[in-house]
């Protein structure tokens, strides 16, 4: 059994009501730190001594600028043991670069950040879990996981390697941020609409979609976006912060 907690369901920025993409695993693994995420976390009653892993799908500041946060708690509680951070090339230097521009004093952090730098596809271990990764339709490299019964996109645009990745999953994250009167728009950018979360759902015959990359722009119109999605795939939900689930 896995529990998954959401830390993050905003998108682009954060909002009054959603931080931006975070997603808390069985209290010792992250996907994606997004601005507000920490907090979030805090909030739930999240252990920053617990957290050993963190998947990055790809460096665009709304899914990762909370690193340093997670990392300044998890010194600020004399945190001894070594983290994980695994992400696309690129994620050591951002990472290294963030904690060293914030002026990090050099005794505050008493523990090393392990880096596992990955191309999309690879296949890897993490604790009793097999990793399996796929890369996303978008601007920059994302990498989409696949962590034992749970898929999640990062941010994509409709993609055959997708749905590959998510077959017969128990719950689908998908990158939903627009209407299906904007997917051209979203597409060219490396986005869903919900329409089309539901749609790869469904073709991956997965247990449940849970739509997340809520814009500001959809804070009034989640209604729309869910009913949307409704029409093609039944088990569909809107992500908001905090919500916890197993799979």
């Amino acid at each position: 059994m896995m529990k998954v907690v959401v830390l993050g369901s905003g998108g682009s920025v954060e909002s009054a009501n959603r931080a931006c993409s975070s997603y808390l695993i069985n209290s010792n693994m992250v996907i994606d730190v997004g601005p507000g995420s920490y907090r979030n976390f805090l909030r739930y009653g999240g252990n920053p001594l617990k957290v050993r892993y963190f998947f990055i799908t790809h460096l665009h500041g709304d899914h990762f600028f909370d690193i340093g946060a997670f990392l300044w708690g998890m010194s600020y509680l004399g945190r001894v043991e070594p983290v994980a951070v695994i992400g696309p090339k690129g994620v050591k230097e951002s990472f290294e670069s963030l904690i060293r521009n914030a002026n990090t004093p050099k005794t505050f952090m008493k523990f090393d950040v392990e880096y596992q730098e990955i191309d999309p596809g690879e296949r890897i271990k993490v604790e009793d879990f097999e990793v399996n990764t796929e890369k996303g339709e978008h601007t920059i490299t994302d990498i989409a996981y696949r962590i034992g019964p749970l898929c999640y996109t990062g941010d994509t645009a409709p993609s055959e390697r997708i749905v590959e990745l998510c077959k017969k999953a128990s719950l689908l994250i998908h990158d939903s941020s627009g209407l299906s009167e904007n997917e051209d728009y979203l597409n060219k950018v490396g986005h869903s609409s919900g329409r089309q979360a539901a749609t790869e759902a469904l073709q991956a015959k997965a247990k449940k979609l849970l739509l997340t990359h809520i814009t500001p722009a959809l804070s009034n119109q989640t209604a729309k976006l869910k009913a949307e999605a409704l029409k093609v795939f039944k088990e569909t939900f809107i992500a908001k912060d905090l919500f916890e689930t197993e799979v």
